[in-house]
């Protein structure tokens, strides 16, 4: 049986697939030396935005709308810190040419 939450799983997969080729592209582009532990950094940066969206949207599916969106709040001023600390490594090892 297809439900919402088997649409929103197949639309988060299509979405992640763009969001690898787009980090590639990115990457080279800014011509970062990646190896696997930023790799690494950066997979888990991502699955943690998508655990702290779903779980938002979780509570305000569930009922509880306040709780949902004050998760939410919360939760995008981590991933901004959290986001910015990760760029911060990544640019660390690129040489200015």
């Amino acid at each position: 049986m297809i439900t919402n939450l088997v649409i929103l799983a197949f639309i988060i997969g299509l979405l992640t697939v763009l969001v690898i080729i787009g980090a590639v592209v990115w990457f080279e582009d800014l011509k970062l030396k990646m190896n696997w532990w930023k790799w690494t950094l950066s997979a888990l940066w991502y699955i943690l935005l998508l655990f702290f969206i779903l779980a938002s949207f979780t509570f305000m599916g569930e009922g509880e709308v306040a709780a949902g969106w004050k998760s939410l709040a919360a939760e995008t001023i981590i991933m901004i810190v959290l986001g910015v600390a990760l760029l911060r490594i990544l640019l660390a090892g690129r040489y200015k040419a």
